[in-house]
């Protein structure tokens, strides 16, 4: 390479480098519109990550606990059991465990009141042991009962599906210290 040929190719450069003088105004609004919709999106998406965290009552996690235990049954399956200790707050289901919030507490009731006291006012029903999880996605028909910040709340599960029915029953089934 001769030293004409450098210089030429050092020129071609400057001049093709000479055309670009940076970038247009409609660029430089359309990218920032971009970054701005991109983090108006990502903060919104936090924000709701952020607020769902906090929101790990007795409720959430015996539902949790509930579809654990279902899904369990079906990819093993085999039949779980699903328990909840009242000392430790554990709702255990073999497969699992979840530990319940110290603000809260849940009981395991048959579908139906069956047999229940008047104990200091209030009506008080006997809970279950466990309730059965099975391999083709059912479980044994129970409610739900959860005690949180002294409210009462009953859920009736749906045997089949295994998930919270949504009948009046259920809207109804919230009590204050005991009373309706």
């Amino acid at each position: 390479m001769t030293r004409n040929d450098t210089n030429r190719e050092l020129s071609l450069l400057g001049d093709w480098l000479g055309h670009i003088k940076g970038f247009t105004l409609l660029e430089i609004l359309v990218v920032i519109a971009l970054l701005g919709l991109i983090s108006a999106v990502l903060i919104g998406g936090t924000n709701s990550l952020l607020l769902a965290k906090d929101m790990q009552d007795a409720e959430s996690i015996a539902l949790a606990a509930i579809t654990a235990a279902r899904e369990s049954a079906v990819l093993t399956g085999r039949t779980q059991l699903l328990r909840y200790g009242e000392k430790d707050k554990i709702l255990d289901w073999g497969a699992g465990r979840m530990l319940l919030p110290d603000a809260g507490t849940i009981r395991l009731l048959p579908p139906a009141m069956r047999s229940a006291a008047l104990i200091g006012g209030r009506l008080t029903e006997s809970a279950l042991p466990g309730v059965r999880f099975y391999a083709d996605g059912t479980c044994d028909p129970f409610r739900l009962e959860i005690v949180q910040q002294g409210r009462s709340r009953i859920l009736t599960i749906d045997p089949w599906n295994c998930t919270v029915l949504a009948d009046k029953a259920n809207q109804t089934g919230l009590t204050t210290n005991g009373r309706e």
